[in-house]
Protein backbone atom coordinates (compact mmCIF):
# COMPACT_ATOMS: atom_id res chain seq x y z
CA UNK A 1 0.00 0.00 0.00
CA UNK A 2 1.25 3.23 -0.95
CA UNK A 3 2.29 6.32 1.90
CA UNK A 4 -0.42 8.91 2.75
CA UNK A 5 -0.27 11.66 0.78
CA UNK A 6 0.42 14.64 2.22
CA UNK A 7 -1.64 17.43 2.63
CA UNK A 8 -1.84 20.10 -0.36
CA UNK A 9 -0.74 23.18 -0.17
CA UNK A 10 0.68 22.81 3.61
CA UNK A 11 3.37 25.37 2.72
CA UNK A 12 1.10 28.21 0.90
CA UNK A 13 0.38 29.71 3.75
CA UNK A 14 3.84 30.60 5.73
CA UNK A 15 4.88 31.05 2.54
CA UNK A 16 2.16 34.42 2.06
CA UNK A 17 3.23 35.07 5.80
CA UNK A 18 7.28 35.55 5.23
CA UNK A 19 6.40 37.42 2.20
CA UNK A 20 4.22 39.51 3.72
CA UNK A 21 6.98 40.28 6.91
CA UNK A 22 9.64 40.90 4.61
CA UNK A 23 7.33 43.83 2.28
CA UNK A 24 6.47 45.35 5.76
CA UNK A 25 10.24 45.25 6.82
CA UNK A 26 11.60 46.45 3.42
CA UNK A 27 8.54 49.23 3.44
CA UNK A 28 9.38 50.34 6.91
CA UNK A 29 13.29 50.83 5.71
CA UNK A 30 12.37 52.75 2.82
CA UNK A 31 10.53 54.82 5.09
CA UNK A 32 13.78 55.89 7.12
CA UNK A 33 15.83 59.52 6.19
CA UNK A 34 18.38 58.29 4.02
CA UNK A 35 16.24 56.57 1.62
CA UNK A 36 13.94 59.93 1.65
CA UNK A 37 15.71 60.48 -1.77
CA UNK A 38 13.94 57.44 -3.73
CA UNK A 39 10.78 58.38 -5.39
CA UNK A 40 7.65 56.51 -4.77
CA UNK A 41 7.45 54.23 -7.59
CA UNK A 42 11.00 52.94 -6.63
CA UNK A 43 9.67 52.63 -3.48
CA UNK A 44 6.92 50.49 -4.12
CA UNK A 45 9.18 48.11 -6.80
CA UNK A 46 11.82 47.51 -4.29
CA UNK A 47 9.00 47.03 -1.48
CA UNK A 48 7.66 44.44 -4.27
CA UNK A 49 10.97 42.90 -4.48
CA UNK A 50 11.52 42.20 -1.22
CA UNK A 51 7.96 40.64 -0.57
CA UNK A 52 8.72 38.15 -3.48
CA UNK A 53 12.07 36.77 -2.33
CA UNK A 54 10.53 34.55 0.45
CA UNK A 55 8.60 32.91 -2.07
CA UNK A 56 11.40 32.76 -4.93
CA UNK A 57 13.83 31.50 -2.42
CA UNK A 58 11.58 29.28 0.04
CA UNK A 59 13.00 25.86 -2.03
CA UNK A 60 9.39 24.96 -2.80
CA UNK A 61 10.14 22.92 -5.76
CA UNK A 62 12.28 20.22 -4.02
CA UNK A 63 8.65 19.48 -2.15
CA UNK A 64 6.31 17.22 -3.28
CA UNK A 65 2.57 19.12 -3.16
CA UNK A 66 3.88 21.95 -0.79
CA UNK A 67 2.08 24.57 -3.38
CA UNK A 68 -0.76 22.29 -5.25
CA UNK A 69 -3.82 24.61 -5.99
CA UNK A 70 -6.79 22.86 -7.11
CA UNK A 71 -8.15 26.01 -8.01
CA UNK A 72 -5.66 26.83 -10.37
CA UNK A 73 -5.43 23.00 -11.63
CA UNK A 74 -9.70 23.76 -11.89
CA UNK A 75 -8.85 26.76 -14.23
CA UNK A 76 -5.90 25.07 -16.23
CA UNK A 77 -8.28 22.48 -17.04
CA UNK A 78 -11.68 25.13 -17.85
CA UNK A 79 -9.17 27.20 -20.24
CA UNK A 80 -7.64 24.34 -22.18
CA UNK A 81 -10.50 22.75 -22.87
CA UNK A 82 -11.79 26.15 -24.28
CA UNK A 83 -8.74 27.49 -25.76
CA UNK A 84 -6.38 24.55 -27.62
CA UNK A 85 -9.29 23.07 -29.70
CA UNK A 86 -9.52 26.59 -30.97
CA UNK A 87 -5.85 26.45 -32.51
CA UNK A 88 -4.54 22.64 -32.40
CA UNK A 89 -6.94 19.15 -33.06
CA UNK A 90 -6.03 17.39 -29.94
CA UNK A 91 -7.35 13.73 -28.92
CA UNK A 92 -6.29 11.68 -25.86
CA UNK A 93 -6.69 7.76 -25.79
CA UNK A 94 -5.87 5.39 -23.32
CA UNK A 95 -5.38 1.45 -23.86
CA UNK A 96 -6.19 0.33 -20.68
CA UNK A 97 -8.08 2.55 -18.73
CA UNK A 98 -8.99 -0.07 -16.17
CA UNK A 99 -5.08 -1.01 -15.14
CA UNK A 100 -3.95 2.26 -15.30
CA UNK A 101 -7.31 3.12 -12.54
CA UNK A 102 -5.95 0.34 -10.67
CA UNK A 103 -2.67 1.67 -9.90
CA UNK A 104 -1.98 3.30 -6.88
CA UNK A 105 1.16 4.77 -7.83
CA UNK A 106 3.04 5.05 -11.53
CA UNK A 107 5.90 6.90 -13.73
CA UNK A 108 4.07 8.43 -16.12
CA UNK A 109 6.85 9.01 -19.07
CA UNK A 110 5.55 11.18 -22.05
CA UNK A 111 7.67 11.21 -25.29
CA UNK A 112 8.23 13.22 -27.42
CA UNK A 113 9.67 16.69 -25.57
CA UNK A 114 8.94 18.05 -28.73
CA UNK A 115 9.22 22.30 -28.88
CA UNK A 116 6.24 22.98 -27.02
CA UNK A 117 6.04 19.81 -24.68
CA UNK A 118 2.69 20.15 -25.24
CA UNK A 119 1.17 16.51 -24.84
CA UNK A 120 3.77 16.73 -20.97
CA UNK A 121 1.99 20.15 -20.47
CA UNK A 122 -1.69 18.50 -20.92
CA UNK A 123 -1.06 15.15 -18.63
CA UNK A 124 -0.20 17.49 -16.06
CA UNK A 125 -3.28 19.29 -16.42
CA UNK A 126 -5.48 17.25 -16.64
CA UNK A 127 -7.02 17.74 -20.14
CA UNK A 128 -8.44 14.50 -20.75
CA UNK A 129 -11.38 13.59 -18.87
CA UNK A 130 -10.92 9.74 -19.45
CA UNK A 131 -7.11 10.36 -18.18
CA UNK A 132 -8.11 12.13 -15.15
CA UNK A 133 -10.55 9.94 -14.19
CA UNK A 134 -8.16 7.25 -14.39
CA UNK A 135 -5.14 8.52 -13.10
CA UNK A 136 -6.06 12.05 -11.47
CA UNK A 137 -3.12 15.05 -12.24
CA UNK A 138 -3.78 16.03 -8.51
CA UNK A 139 -2.32 12.55 -7.25
CA UNK A 140 1.00 13.47 -9.68
CA UNK A 141 3.33 15.91 -9.81
CA UNK A 142 5.73 16.67 -12.78
CA UNK A 143 9.37 16.57 -13.03
CA UNK A 144 10.26 20.36 -14.23
CA UNK A 145 13.45 21.90 -15.43
CA UNK A 146 15.08 23.57 -12.65
CA UNK A 147 15.43 27.08 -14.88
CA UNK A 148 11.65 27.17 -14.82
CA UNK A 149 11.91 27.31 -10.85
CA UNK A 150 13.88 31.03 -11.17
CA UNK A 151 11.21 32.56 -13.51
CA UNK A 152 8.42 34.64 -12.05
CA UNK A 153 5.20 33.95 -12.38
CA UNK A 154 6.03 31.23 -14.28
CA UNK A 155 7.45 29.51 -11.20
CA UNK A 156 3.90 30.45 -9.40
CA UNK A 157 2.07 28.36 -11.87
CA UNK A 158 4.34 25.72 -12.43
CA UNK A 159 4.38 24.89 -8.65
CA UNK A 160 0.20 25.79 -8.33
CA UNK A 161 -0.22 22.46 -11.14
CA UNK A 162 2.15 20.55 -8.91
CA UNK A 163 5.30 20.77 -11.08
CA UNK A 164 9.04 19.61 -9.14
CA UNK A 165 12.22 20.08 -9.90
CA UNK A 166 13.51 17.69 -12.14
CA UNK A 167 16.44 16.09 -9.70
CA UNK A 168 16.95 12.51 -8.99
CA UNK A 169 16.27 12.64 -4.89
CA UNK A 170 13.21 15.11 -5.29
CA UNK A 171 11.79 12.35 -7.37
CA UNK A 172 12.67 10.03 -4.67
CA UNK A 173 10.77 12.11 -2.31
CA UNK A 174 7.90 12.37 -4.59
CA UNK A 175 7.42 8.63 -4.69
CA UNK A 176 7.53 7.81 -1.02
CA UNK A 177 5.32 10.51 0.01
CA UNK A 178 2.78 8.22 -1.75
CA UNK A 179 2.57 10.50 -4.93
CA UNK A 180 2.96 9.23 -8.79
CA UNK A 181 5.14 11.28 -11.26
CA UNK A 182 5.39 12.65 -14.77
CA UNK A 183 8.32 12.98 -16.76
CA UNK A 184 9.82 13.57 -20.33
CA UNK A 185 12.96 11.55 -20.58
CA UNK A 186 14.18 12.76 -23.65
CA UNK A 187 14.72 16.42 -21.78
CA UNK A 188 16.11 19.61 -23.23
CA UNK A 189 18.23 17.76 -25.74
CA UNK A 190 14.98 16.03 -26.94
CA UNK A 191 13.69 19.53 -27.41
CA UNK A 192 16.43 20.70 -29.27
CA UNK A 193 16.34 17.94 -31.91
CA UNK A 194 12.56 18.48 -32.48
CA UNK A 195 12.32 18.68 -36.36
CA UNK A 196 8.95 17.92 -38.54
CA UNK A 197 9.39 15.00 -40.51
CA UNK A 198 8.66 11.58 -41.39
CA UNK A 199 11.70 10.39 -38.50
CA UNK A 200 11.34 11.26 -34.84
CA UNK A 201 13.97 11.07 -32.36
CA UNK A 202 13.40 10.06 -28.79
CA UNK A 203 16.68 10.80 -26.67
CA UNK A 204 16.34 7.39 -24.56
CA UNK A 205 18.94 5.03 -25.27
CA UNK A 206 21.15 6.32 -22.32
CA UNK A 207 18.33 7.39 -20.63
CA UNK A 208 17.61 5.40 -17.90
CA UNK A 209 16.81 7.35 -14.31
CA UNK A 210 13.36 7.06 -14.81
CA UNK A 211 13.58 3.13 -15.14
CA UNK A 212 15.95 3.09 -11.63
CA UNK A 213 12.93 5.08 -10.18
CA UNK A 214 10.79 2.61 -11.16
CA UNK A 215 12.45 -0.09 -9.76
CA UNK A 216 13.76 1.14 -6.45
CA UNK A 217 9.98 1.86 -5.70
CA UNK A 218 8.17 -0.95 -7.18
CA UNK A 219 6.11 1.40 -9.79
CA UNK A 220 4.67 0.67 -13.05
CA UNK A 221 5.55 3.16 -16.20
CA UNK A 222 2.77 4.06 -18.16
CA UNK A 223 4.42 4.89 -21.52
CA UNK A 224 2.50 7.99 -23.32
CA UNK A 225 3.27 8.98 -26.80
CA UNK A 226 1.99 12.26 -28.41
CA UNK A 227 2.01 12.05 -31.92
CA UNK A 228 2.33 15.07 -34.00
CA UNK A 229 4.06 16.77 -31.40
CA UNK A 230 7.27 17.06 -33.46
CA UNK A 231 4.93 17.79 -36.43
CA UNK A 232 3.65 21.31 -34.99
CA UNK A 233 7.01 23.06 -36.30
CA UNK A 234 10.15 22.94 -37.90
CA UNK A 235 13.59 24.07 -36.31
CA UNK A 236 16.14 25.93 -37.79
CA UNK A 237 19.45 24.83 -37.76
CA UNK A 238 21.38 27.85 -37.07
CA UNK A 239 23.86 28.15 -34.77
CA UNK A 240 22.73 24.74 -33.87
CA UNK A 241 26.42 23.60 -32.51
CA UNK A 242 26.41 26.45 -29.81
CA UNK A 243 22.65 26.01 -28.89
CA UNK A 244 23.91 22.77 -28.46
CA UNK A 245 26.65 23.52 -26.12
CA UNK A 246 23.95 26.10 -23.85
CA UNK A 247 22.07 23.08 -23.99
CA UNK A 248 24.73 20.47 -22.73
CA UNK A 249 26.68 23.33 -20.22
CA UNK A 250 23.18 25.27 -18.40
CA UNK A 251 20.37 23.03 -19.48
CA UNK A 252 18.38 25.36 -21.56
CA UNK A 253 16.96 24.57 -25.08
CA UNK A 254 17.23 27.44 -27.62
CA UNK A 255 14.84 26.20 -29.38
CA UNK A 256 13.88 28.30 -33.09
CA UNK A 257 11.15 27.00 -34.26
CA UNK A 258 8.78 28.17 -37.17
CA UNK A 259 5.82 27.11 -39.13
CA UNK A 260 4.00 28.09 -42.57
CA UNK A 261 5.46 30.52 -44.73
CA UNK A 262 8.81 30.77 -42.10
CA UNK A 263 6.94 32.75 -39.37
CA UNK A 264 8.11 31.97 -35.97
CA UNK A 265 5.65 29.74 -33.22
CA UNK A 266 3.35 29.98 -35.93
CA UNK A 267 1.82 25.96 -35.94
CA UNK A 268 1.67 23.98 -39.01
CA UNK A 269 -2.17 22.66 -39.25
CA UNK A 270 -1.72 19.14 -37.77
CA UNK A 271 -3.69 16.74 -35.58
CA UNK A 272 -2.63 15.73 -32.30
CA UNK A 273 -3.12 12.23 -30.57
CA UNK A 274 -1.95 11.45 -27.10
CA UNK A 275 -1.79 7.68 -26.95
CA UNK A 276 -1.48 6.72 -22.90
CA UNK A 277 -0.21 2.93 -23.22
CA UNK A 278 -0.49 0.28 -21.07
CA UNK A 279 1.20 0.18 -17.39
CA UNK A 280 4.55 -1.98 -17.42
CA UNK A 281 4.70 -3.17 -14.44
CA UNK A 282 8.22 -3.17 -12.54
CA UNK A 283 9.76 -5.69 -9.43
CA UNK A 284 10.78 -3.56 -6.82
CA UNK A 285 14.66 -3.96 -6.25
CA UNK A 286 15.94 -1.78 -3.46
CA UNK A 287 19.07 -1.50 -5.06
CA UNK A 288 19.17 -2.87 -9.04
CA UNK A 289 22.27 -3.65 -10.01
CA UNK A 290 23.47 -1.72 -13.99
CA UNK A 291 22.27 -5.46 -15.97
CA UNK A 292 18.83 -5.10 -13.94
CA UNK A 293 18.18 -1.49 -15.21
CA UNK A 294 19.24 -2.38 -18.83
CA UNK A 295 17.21 -5.04 -18.82
CA UNK A 296 14.28 -3.26 -17.70
CA UNK A 297 15.52 -0.31 -20.21
CA UNK A 298 15.15 -2.36 -22.84
CA UNK A 299 11.49 -3.65 -22.05
CA UNK A 300 10.38 -0.03 -21.95
CA UNK A 301 11.56 0.67 -24.96
CA UNK A 302 10.03 -2.66 -26.82
CA UNK A 303 6.92 -1.28 -25.34
CA UNK A 304 7.00 1.93 -26.26
CA UNK A 305 8.40 1.01 -29.81
CA UNK A 306 5.43 -1.29 -29.42
CA UNK A 307 2.71 1.56 -28.42
CA UNK A 308 4.16 3.65 -31.38
CA UNK A 309 3.65 1.06 -33.83
CA UNK A 310 0.31 0.01 -33.41
CA UNK A 311 -1.16 3.26 -33.22
CA UNK A 312 0.31 5.55 -35.53
CA UNK A 313 -1.63 4.68 -38.74
CA UNK A 314 -4.94 5.48 -36.81
CA UNK A 315 -3.36 8.89 -35.02
CA UNK A 316 -2.97 9.92 -38.89
CA UNK A 317 1.17 9.79 -39.10
CA UNK A 318 1.34 6.24 -40.65
CA UNK A 319 4.46 7.29 -42.73
CA UNK A 320 6.50 8.10 -39.41
CA UNK A 321 9.60 6.28 -38.05
CA UNK A 322 10.80 6.16 -34.62
CA UNK A 323 14.76 6.36 -33.98
CA UNK A 324 15.59 6.18 -30.57
CA UNK A 325 18.93 8.13 -29.96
Amino acid sequence: MAPPVPRRGHQAFPTVLRSSVAGALAWAALQLPWCSGLSFRKQVFIGLIAAYLPSLLDGSERRPDSRRSGILLAAAQRFWNAVLPLFIDVQCKLEAAEELRKCEQCIVAVHPHGVLSLGHYLVISGFDAALEKAAPASRRCALSAGVIFKLPIVRELALGLGCVDAHREVAKRVLSSGLSISVVPGGEREQLLAQRGDVEHLVLKHRQGFVRLALQHGVPIVPVYAFGECQLFRQSQFLMGIRAWVQRTLGIALVMPYGPWGLPMQTFSTPVRIVVGKPLSMPRLAEPTKSEIGEHHARYIQELSALFERNKASAGYGSSRLEIV
